[in-house]
């Protein structure tokens, strides 16, 4: 059994596509004015997550989490079915959903029960991209999986490569999540710069970019960042959209899959994951009823963020490694049906997972077997 999944492992890594560091392109004769009111039908007006603009790296600068295959996670055969600053906050016409950063996109306040608010949110209508007009002031062109509107002039081949490649990479392990997506396109509207991108959609000056789960829309500005932005919105988009007519997907899981993808499929990890990932291997962080209780994270002070980002990231690829590669579909297509996280969690790994905690002892129990051949290393 380890065999066949150290075998699959290789031959996931094997299918990985190349991302290689992405630069702004030069800048290019501006074209003539055009009349930023006639953009307002792009605006995002029911953004759900957006992506913070990258900060800055520490000093001295961690180095990088080495990318690790194998996350793949599929349905069994006989199953049917980076972190902002405190207080950022933005406005949804979702009634379910507050559109916040990816440190803080909230959900409606809890009851006093230990679990958490569920709500549902229904799956919208939507325009197909060829039906969609191309705005004024914006270039029109397709790839295989993806209708790119771009500011002033045609996306380039090295954006249009390195989308396609990102999703070639995603699809490893979101596939089963989104099957729509091998057929179907997202659309990307690519801005200049970030200037444009908030008097267009309204984002606030933290903003790196955003989606819209329902309508399958990305709104980004060109930046070194953009691979890794990129990588968590389609995330946000293949996996948050599995939950889409069922029970909205807890944030804790949102945001860690978000990371975990960001991380290791798109290979562009936060400057602040890898002393996080230290502290939680010396014993810090939250408890379990704690991290998945949380809603919004608008206030915390950054620290707290990215611990929290941090947690949610190792729980996830705990949950995703720890045993059968579709163990974790259906822990998530439970929750997608409304059951209770410890029931899910049990209904989909079986004993000892009987509770939540228990999956909180069995993850702090590899962090101390990670700290311990760290130690006998050194």
């Amino acid at each position: 059994m380890v065999y066949q999944y150290l075998g699959e492992e290789e031959v996931e890594l094997a299918k990985m596509k190349r991302i290689a560091p992405y630069s702004a392109a030069p800048p290019l004769p501006r074209a003539p004015a055009h009349d930023e009111a006639a953009l307002a039908p792009i605006a995002p007006v029911d953004v759900a997550v957006n992506a913070p603009a990258a900060l800055p790296p520490a000093a001295p600068s961690a180095p990088p989490v080495a990318p690790v295959p194998g996350l793949n996670v599929i349905p069994s055969g006989d199953y049917v079915g980076p972190a902002p600053s405190q207080g950022r906050r933005a406005v949804s016409s979702d009634p379910n959903v507050t559109a916040v950063g990816p440190a803080a996109r909230g959900r409606p306040s809890p009851p006093a029960a230990p679990e958490p608010a569920r709500t549902t949110r229904s799956r919208e209508d939507r325009s197909s991209p060829a039906d969609m007009p191309t705005p004024a002031g914006f270039v029109r062109s397709e790839s295989r999986h993806f209708t790119v509107f771009a500011e002033q002039y045609p996306a380039s081949d090295r954006f249009v490569e390195l989308i396609e490649s990102l999703h070639s990479n995603l699809m490893l392990d979101l596939a089963p999540f989104s099957p729509w997506a091998s057929n179907e396109r997202t659309t990307i509207f690519l801005f200049k710069n970030q200037d444009t991108y908030r008097r267009v959609t309204g984002r606030p000056v933290w903003s790196g970019g955003a989606s819209s789960v329902t309508k399958r829309k990305l709104y980004v500005y060109e930046s070194e960042e953009l691979p890794g932005i990129v990588a968590h919105e389609l995330t946000h988009i293949y996996f948050d959209g599995f939950f889409l007519d069922g029970t909205t997907d807890p944030l804790w899981l949102s945001e860690g899959m978000a990371t975990l993808v960001q991380v290791e499929r798109g290979l562009a990890a936060p400057n602040w994951l890898r002393e996080n990932l230290e502290r939680l291997e010396q014993g810090d962080g939250f408890p379990i009823d704690k991290l998945t209780a949380v809603t919004s994270t608008a206030g915390w002070p950054d620290a707290k963020v990215r611990l929290w980002y941090a947690q949610c990231y190792s729980v996830v690829r705990f949950l995703i490694r720890t045993q059968y590669r579709s163990s974790f579909y259906k822990f998530s297509a439970h929750l997608r049906d409304g059951r209770p996280a410890p029931e899910a969690l049990y209904r989909a790994y079986g004993a000892p997972y009987t509770r939540m905690v228990a999956l909180e002892h069995a993850w702090r129990y590899e962090l101390s077997r990670a700290q311990m051949a760290k130690l006998g290393g050194q």
